[in-house]
């Protein structure tokens, strides 16, 4: 009941107000921003039931990316927390399906295919034209990955890129912790030769 009063303080707060109070240690902000984003995440979860992974375990990953979307946001991103928020969620069930398939592929020996999204919000440019420029050297560049990286590449650097160990990589593809690492730095050599 008390909880339930003090969330009530923080109904009329934005996101960006509550994100700062959660950032100086005010956890009702967060359960608060949780409340708004409930809806998002059982509608995103919903999406993806029944592909792999029970919806209770998608909705406890969809708070978890919430969490660190709140932890993450730069607030003078061009995207507003809602759009920076709802891609984190997004991003996050698909690895979770993704990571619970490739579980059960790995007695298969197959990899299930790689999902990039090329919509990451931008930080702000002053100028539309620099905007747009980024924009289109990052689809670029998401093309010359898919184009360029074996799928063991592709898949190693995408499980890398959300946060995973090479052993934790190692342990969903069943390969080894050397396989991950030699998967790594081959896309790394072909990044760097495409920046250079």
């Amino acid at each position: 009941m008390l909880e339930s009063a003090k969330i009530d303080e923080f109904i009329d707060l934005t996101d960006n107000e509550l994100i700062e109070l959660f950032r100086k240690g005010n956890q009702t902000a967060f359960s608060q921003l949780a409340l708004r984003y409930m809806f998002v995440i059982k509608n995103k979860s919903a999406d993806l039931h029944g592909k792999g992974i029970d919806e209770d375990d998608l909705i406890q990953e969809g708070f978890l990316a919430l969490h660190s979307a709140v932890k993450s946001y730069d607030e003078n991103s061009e995207a507003s927390f809602r759009t920076y928020a709802s891609v984190c969620i997004r991003n996050r069930l698909v690895s979770a399906v993704r990571i619970a398939n490739s579980q059960k592929n790995k007695l298969n020996n197959t990899l299930p295919s790689v999902e990039l999204d090329e919509n990451i919000p931008l930080r702000p440019e002053k100028e539309p034209e620099n905007a747009f420029i980024i924009k289109q050297d990052f689809a670029q560049l998401v093309q010359y990955i898919k184009e360029n990286l074996s799928k063991s590449e592709l898949k190693v650097l995408s499980m890398y890129l959300e946060g995973m160990s090479y052993d934790e990589i190692a342990r969903v593809l069943g390969k080894s912790r050397k396989f991950c690492d030699n998967a790594m730095q081959r896309a790394r050599k072909k990044l760097k030769n495409r920046i250079n």
